[in-house]
């Protein structure tokens, strides 16, 4: 088995490209603004944790429940019309939000934000692979991974000035001007996709697509069961640091700065993978060998002996992280046809979704019964169980064609084939 190389670095040269990927990226930076400040003010207006955890449910339950109708709109509504309604949108909700509203209304904004994010989410995924073709879509995940890690890594320590300076107005601004460049991208870029009318190629949902493919479900599942163990180990990562390692403020930045500075790294890495023919192989391969380094690096967060030894461990962590992310990613836009990238972009995404609830709700709970490390070395365990028992499962299903598009079954075409002459 060969990762043959090959570099990015030409498709920054495609125009449609760049516009999305820094679009995504400052449309990130401002939602990590606006989420600080939101945390922020919430946490001063006292009431404990249970108005945060509210607030933080209300912007994510959105991206969970409305997966469905989201992915269906994605793939029926012309995508341009699409992101820029909905930058408008959340431009206006932000400004809301600005004015600093009753916590109730607040709420109502933050969900109607998230239902924003769902849809631009889903459009930008499904727009990506008729941007630079199949064949580079590794590369250009890559490169779209890595633009909005940065944004994701400078994100908190902006929000922690301009909150601490301004309050949470002008972050909440400049979410507003996010949005307005989202909308501004969806003006400027040439590529387009959805705006069919009348009955969809294929009347099914995002979940039954994902069920029929042989490929598609056990990838997802894997990807979800990471999700929920990443979030699990965040809630106790802060007791991990500060009080099991007895860990100075600055430590716990340090570490949390050092995961971004691994995904980023990984996203680097995993973009340079060479696409073409037996490209769905060699990216399999990659996010079982990306799977088992995340875990590794998880329980080694859990048996570092000192906080310094916890450093590598993050490191590897967040490359293995990063490598899972845009493999998985890559392989999702492979085997999904033209027709349906929206529902498949956007139930995979309510799946993540649902992971990250399900991992507040079990860390919290794991929390009162065992030790941060004790969690760490438990979700290190899991992790590698996953890849070693789909491993199998995953490069059988690699060798043969998706599940055909409902409308073309009669006729033999399958969801690669048609994802393979996009």
């Amino acid at each position: 088995m060969s990762f043959t190389l090959s570099g990015p670095a030409s498709l920054w040269r495609v125009r449609d490209l760049r516009i999305a990927v820094l679009a995504r990226a400052v449309s990130l930076l401002g939602d990590e603004l606006a989420l600080v400040a939101l945390l922020l003010r919430t946490q001063g207006r006292g009431g404990g944790a249970w108005p945060v955890v509210v607030l933080l449910l209300a912007g994510t339950l959105p991206l969970v429940l409305l997966a469905p109708l989201v992915g269906r709109l994605v793939d029926r509504v012309d995508s341009r019309r699409l992101l820029l309604s909905s930058g408008c949108g959340q431009l206006a909700c932000c400004l809301a939000l600005a004015t600093l509203p009753s916590r109730p209304v607040m709420l109502v904004l933050v969900a109607a934000l998230g239902t924003g994010q769902a849809i631009n989410s889903a459009s930008w995924q499904a727009l990506l692979p008729g941007i630079v073709g199949i064949d580079r879509l590794p590369a250009a995940l890559g490169i779209s991974q890595a633009t909005s890690t940065v944004a994701g890594i400078a994100a908190p320590a902006v929000a922690g000035v301009l909150t601490g300076w301004y309050g949470a107005r002008v972050p909440l601004l400049v979410d507003a001007a996010s949005f307005a460049a989202v909308a501004l991208a969806a003006l400027a870029i040439r590529t387009r996709r959805g705006g069919t009318t009348g009955a969809a190629p294929d009347p099914r949902g995002g979940w039954a697509i994902v069920r029929a493919d042989g490929l598609l479900l056990p990838l997802v599942g894997m990807l979800s069961v990471f999700v929920l163990l990443g979030g699990m180990v965040n809630v106790v990562e802060v007791f991990l640091v500060r009080q099991t390692l007895h860990a100075s403020p600055t430590w716990y930045g340090v570490l949390g700065s050092g995961w971004g500075f691994g995904l980023l790294a990984g996203a680097l890495l995993g973009g340079r993978v060479r696409g073409g023919s037996g490209a769905q192989r060699r990216l399999l391969w990659l996010s079982l060998v990306s799977a088992i380094d995340l875990s590794l690096g998880l329980a080694g967060m859990g048996l570092a002996p000192t906080v310094a030894w916890v450093l590598p461990a993050v490191l590897a962590g967040g490359i293995g992280n990063g490598v899972l992310n845009l493999a998985v990613g890559s392989l999702v836009g492979m085997r999904s046809a033209e027709a349906v990238r929206g529902r498949v972009a956007a139930i995979v995404g309510g799946l993540a979704s649902a992971g990250q609830v399900g991992a507040m709700l079990l860390g919290g709970m794991l929390a009162s019964v065992l030790a941060p490390r004790q969690i760490f070395v438990l979700a290190g365990l899991l992790g590698m169980l996953v890849p070693l028992a789909l491993g199998h499962r995953l490069l059988a299903a690699a060798g043969r064609p998706a599940a055909p598009l409902a409308a073309e079954r009669g006729a033999g075409i399958g969801i690669a084939e048609v994802a393979a002459s996009a």
